[in-house]
């Protein structure tokens, strides 16, 4: 059932005491990063990866700085690990989506809730619900549960489900529906061309089946959505942060509302930043997130109050709404749970669970000809090529790959970024006898493009690929690849991820020791 915040009549009366920065404070989230040790009272603080020990010690602080119990807040979307460093790591969204099993989501969902609960985080920025509709999507991608709704609304929700019934508040994003479009809403404004029927059988209806789900919070995306929104006086249709009828309306949407950072290109490309904030509270906005806190941020947010732009009586709504909500949640409680006390994740389950989730999620997305399972004798003559962008990053990766192909072969060679013509040379019959190739981009903040791409890209150049040697290709990141490279590319392995175990699953798989999914569940 939908999840309701109620009005408190005692927090009511604390907010109606307070000044305007004491209520403006107690609707940001702004990031430790900018922030920094000196440690002020704010109603939630968002902690970028780092290392266990660190995060306990800067969030134990920032806690103490706190009079009312903060939100605690990271970004859990596959899993605690990759913003945990330490815990557990899973397959991205769209591999956890691939095993098909909502119990299994379910249980990512509560093994971040235990793992990240133990540190004191309390709230994520997930589960994305975007649809992954466009391959070239440079912010949905593998991010997602898939393209089809149903998928989405299975598994995004089970997770949802996980989080929420361990103490974690989650959070579905990007409303009204990112994932059409090719671009950055970090960078610029999105634009979902969906009719109002097309979107309310797409988008429309994951957001409304996981708000009757109980999604306690949602996140607007800086994303306009001419179907239901009007263009500004420059023919320029706006960022749907600030259109809130549809979400509070139309699906009635009870719960808590923020904002994606206040910085990105999508909102603060669109019009003046300070006037953004100030617009983003009066439209049913509940919290900033990301504001840029600094002397200059309140005299200007004071200043908008001064102007009509930002009322007293917003403000105290707004606060009110996030301190019921932190009461309802029992942060507020006198006799809360420590968070020493809380229930213990049992890492060896956890762990466990993140190596069937690479098992179940490898999948052979095609193998035109049957090169799968492939003989790998002591013998074989193996390459391995690299064809990615920012290949430095993903060393331990190759690592790993370079050590299970030696378990079976003899003679294994490793090339980053060779280029067409020694692999043009590397693939003429008799030179080696399988070649394995790495392909892909992995997304990243502000990228603006998921494929392969920049001079790495001529790697697929010169026709290599058709000269008779058996290639396989492996996309670690990006789930598309095969959309690009539809006759280049004969045989492709998705891993949607890559974590300790993935390397000596894959190489067992393409040796024909381990199961590989032959269906996608998640895409097309």
């Amino acid at each position: 059932m939908k999840y309701i915040i109620e009005p408190s009549p005692r927090m009511r009366e604390m907010v109606e005491e307070w000044d305007f920065r004491r209520l403006l404070n107690q609707v940001c989230c702004p990031t430790n990063a900018r922030i920094g040790k000196q440690m002020s009272e704010f109603g939630a603080m968002f902690f970028f990866s780092g290392d266990k020990a660190d995060l306990k010690e800067e969030i134990a602080s920032f806690r103490s700085a706190c009079a009312i119990p903060p939100f605690i807040v990271s970004d859990l979307e596959n899993g605690p690990g990759d913003m945990i460093q330490g815990a557990q790591r899973f397959p991205h969204m769209m591999g956890i989506s691939q095993a098909d099993s909502p119990g299994l989501a379910y249980e990512v969902g509560r093994a971040a809730a235990l793992e990240a609960g133990q540190l004191g985080y309390n709230w994520t920025f997930s589960p994305v619900a975007d649809q992954a509709m466009d391959p070239d999507s440079p912010v949905v991608s593998s991010r997602s549960a898939g393209q089809r709704p149903e998928q989405i609304v299975k598994i995004a929700g089970a997770y949802m489900r996980g989080l929420q019934d361990n103490g974690m508040m989650a959070t579905i994003k990007h409303f009204p529906g990112d994932g059409y479009d090719t671009l950055d809403q970090h960078l610029t404004t999105p634009v979902n061309r969906l009719s109002p029927e097309e979107w309310r059988q797409g988008p429309g209806r994951v957001f409304r089946e996981l708000i009757d789900s109980g999604a306690m919070a949602v996140m607007p995306g800086h994303i306009a959505l001419p179907a239901f929104d009007s263009p500004d006086e420059r023919g320029i249709y706006p960022p749907a942060a600030l259109l809130q009828d549809l979400l509070r309306g139309e699906l009635g949407f009870q719960g808590l509302i923020v904002t994606d950072a206040m910085e990105m290109g999508g909102i603060a490309g669109f019009m003046n930043y300070y006037d953004a904030c100030a617009a983003a509270l009066e439209n049913g906005c509940d919290m900033l997130l990301f504001p840029r806190i600094e002397e200059r941020f309140y005299l200007e947010m004071e200043r908008r109050h001064t102007e009509g732009k930002l009322t007293r009586k917003t403000l105290i709504d707004r606060a009110c709404r996030v301190l019921s909500l932190k009461e309802q949640m029992g942060l507020t409680a006198a006799d809360s749970v420590p968070v020493q006390e809380r229930e213990q994740p049992d890492r060896d389950a956890i762990a466990r669970l993140a190596e069937r989730f690479v098992a179940e999620s490898l999948t052979l997305v095609k193998d035109r000809a049957g090169l799968v399972p492939y003989p790998l004798k002591r013998e074989t003559r193996v390459l391995h090529v690299i064809i990615m962008n920012h290949a430095d990053r993903y060393h331990e990766m190759y690592e790993r790959i370079r050590s299970e192909l030696g378990k079976y072969s003899d003679h294994v060679e490793q090339w980053i970024d060779p280029g067409p013509d020694r692999l043009f040379t590397a693939a003429l019959p008799g030179t080696y006898d399988v070649i394995l190739c790495s392909i892909g981009s992995r997304q990243d903040y502000g990228l603006n493009v998921t494929r392969l791409h920049g001079e790495v890209a001529r790697n697929m150049m010169g026709g290599w690929t058709k000269l008779g040697t058996p290639i396989i290709f492996i996309s670690h990141f990006h789930p598309f690849v095969h959309k690009e490279y539809t006759a280049s590319i004969d045989t492709l392995i998705n891993t949607y991820g890559d974590i300790e175990c993935t390397a000596s699953m894959l190489v067992a798989a393409i040796a024909g020791e381990r199961h590989i999914r032959r269906e996608l569940a998640a895409h097309d």
